[in-house]
């Protein structure tokens, strides 16, 4: 019967072959959705997702080769034990021994390759997971670091700098209310100032008729100087006098009658002129403040947005490190695997041995020594570490190897 032979090289690179597409996808579509949609929080959310499902298809290949190995090297031993069974029933007892005393170590050494190569792949494999859980804590510290933590409001925040952004801004709407009411103070000194002015105005129309009383005083003092004749004289010096400064009172109070109209025009042009003023600084602040509100609000919802971004990476990235730690914890079934092909191809060499050492006696008619098949059995039996081992020995249904069967490498 013809029997396949297992090609490990051809294992062990489709094994790789399946690792790195998987691992290459995942991280050329990371770069790609970076590059072209920006360092955004769902962007760098959806690399990590990304790359998280490339390792599992990795991990899927990896146990997929892992399979399709031990099928293969199930498959060969059962066709060299049928090759076996063949020749053992076609040969004689000479026979037997040389094909004993040749293929052992050939089975021997086909298991040590096996075991080498399947322990060089898993190594090679739990090592590049160890990289890759490297560089994911790296980009999640560095992202986290950039973030300026916006899941927390430590100093230096999102949430922080909003907040104190916040009180600024109401600190800066605060001023404004008390510069607005100053200038309504203000306005009320203006008004009162017309005030002043009425009274003004009121005091040159008294200064007016004072001038007019004085002027007609003067007038019938004069009129009486005049009729007094000589002794009157000086009487009407005087009366003379009295009408000039009469005269000149009456100019005066003209003259401050049309500067307190001139100065009432300009305070009611600037009293005019602040309180548009003010109405318009009334409504800038109160415009100013709703947009400020709006702004803030708008802030408040981009920085809980970027906060709950945040803390999803973090759940994220810590899912994505714990299934990498469950990863690399599955693959120590690589030293169960090891421990078992080691003990067998002991017993290969042990039986290899005993062959020689048969036949050398054979030949020098030295009496053989039967081999007890119960004392072998017990021998392996008690070399196992493994559970699988004992219940294989047994011929009963390997169970399901635990957290503490496993033994790290």
């Amino acid at each position: 019967m013809a029997a396949k032979k297992i090609n490990p090289t051809a294992h062990k690179a489709t094994a790789t072959f399946c690792r790195s597409i998987a691992l290459g996808l995942g991280i050329t579509g990371a770069l790609l959705l970076l590059t072209l949609g920006g360092f955004g929080w769902v962007n760098i959310v959806s690399a990590v997702v990304l790359i998280g499902i490339s390792i599992a298809v990795g991990e899927w290949g990896v146990r997929r080769h892992r399979a399709l190995l031990k099928l293969a090297v199930a498959q060969e031993l059962d066709n060299a034990k049928a090759r076996f069974d063949i020749e053992l029933a076609n040969a004689d007892g000479g026979g037997l021994e040389d094909v004993c005393t040749e293929v052992v170590p050939i089975w021997s050494r086909q298991v040590e390759t096996t075991r080498n190569q399947t322990e060089t792949a898993i190594m090679e494999l739990a090592n590049r997971f160890v990289g890759i859980n490297a560089k994911l804590e790296a980009s999640v510290r560095a992202s986290q670091s950039a973030a300026g933590n916006l899941a927390g409001n430590t100093e230096g925040g999102a949430v922080a700098v909003m907040t104190q952004s916040e009180s600024s801004l109401k600190s800066v709407i605060d001023s404004l209310r008390e510069s607005q009411h100053s200038r309504n103070d203000m306005l009320e000194q203006v008004r009162g100032l017309n005030d002043y002015t009425g009274e003004l105005r009121a005091m040159a129309v008294k200064v007016a008729e004072i001038a007019a009383q004085t002027n007609l005083l003067a007038l019938n003092a004069a009129i009486e100087a005049a009729r007094a004749g000589e002794a009157g004289r000086g009487f009407a010096v005087v009366a003379d006098e009295v009408r000039k400064l009469s005269s000149l009172s009456s100019e005066t109070g003209k003259k401050m009658s049309g500067t307190v109209d001139i100065i009432s025009n300009a305070i009611a042009s600037v009293f005019k002129i602040a309180e548009s003023s003010s109405e318009h600084d009334f409504k800038s602040i109160a415009s100013s403040e709703l947009i400020i509100q709006q702004v803030l609000e708008s802030f408040t919802k981009v920085t809980s947005t970027l906060s709950d971004s945040a803390e999803l990476l973090q759940q994220e990235s810590a899912g994505i490190r714990d299934e990498l730690s469950d990863v690399l914890v599955s693959l120590q079934f690589q030293d169960r695997v090891s421990q078992i092909l080691v003990h067998v191809r002991n017993n290969m060499e042990k039986l290899h041995q005993h062959l020689q050492q048969y036949k050398q006696d054979k030949a020098a008619s030295i009496p053989v020594k039967h081999l007890d098949i119960k004392a072998w059995l017990a021998e392996m039996e008690a070399l196992y570490a493994t559970q699988e081992q004992v219940h294989t020995h047994r011929g009963s249904q390997a169970g399901v190897a635990t957290k503490q069967e496993i033994t790290f490498f």
